[in-house]
């Protein structure tokens, strides 16, 4: 059994696709960035605590699997926006250029406490956006609950020119990735 200790309707629809069972359980973790960290390590130290804050059945037995995605633009980490106009302005800025998206990964053993942490990282370059194309966008897609203000899975071939790495990391979940690490975890 799995535990996903997230929220995200996006992680839970990709999970899915790994056809194997899994349940939704709450984390009490509060995403923090150090400064001095670089962002694999603050997608990685994100995703440990938010695995280990989850809040497991007693006795579970199965991986816990904590996440957590941000966006590294300009030497900053640009995480969920606090407003439509700062959502709006996050594209402005990214509009026409690149940036990284970090997804931190850990699974958890929650019976003994053994975790494995890891991450991915994907390039993503932005169309020139208008102002018009921004506003179709959030039609579509609220903005405030997803890193960037952005989600790949809304885009209408408006807004990204290219990806390089996994796309479903952009979304939230490096499938990958957290194919390798269950078949490492044995």
């Amino acid at each position: 059994m799995l535990y996903l200790a997230s929220r995200s309707p996006r992680r839970r629809i990709l999970l899915k696709r790994l056809r194997r069972s899994f349940r939704i359980v709450p984390s009490s973790h509060r995403e923090t960035i150090r400064r001095r960290a670089t962002p694999a390590r603050n997608a990685m130290r994100n995703a440990i605590g938010k695995a280990r804050k989850a809040r497991v059945p007693a006795r579970a037995q199965g991986l816990v699997i904590g996440a957590d995605t941000f966006l590294y633009f300009r030497g900053r980490v640009i995480g969920k926006p606090r407003t439509m106009a700062h959502a709006r302005r996050l594209l402005r800025a990214l509009s026409g250029r690149s940036h990284w998206v970090y997804t931190g990964l850990c699974l958890l053993d929650p019976a003994t406490g053994r975790f494995r942490a890891s991450y991915a990282r994907s390039r993503v370059t932005f169309k020139p956006l208008s102002d018009v194309s921004i506003r179709r966008l959030f039609s579509r897609s609220s903005p405030l609950d997803k890193a960037g203000g952005y989600a790949l899975q809304a885009d209408r071939g408006e807004l990204i020119e290219r990806i390089e790495g996994s796309r479903t990391n952009v979304i939230g979940l490096p499938l990958e990735l957290l194919r390798r690490e269950l078949a490492r975890w044995k």
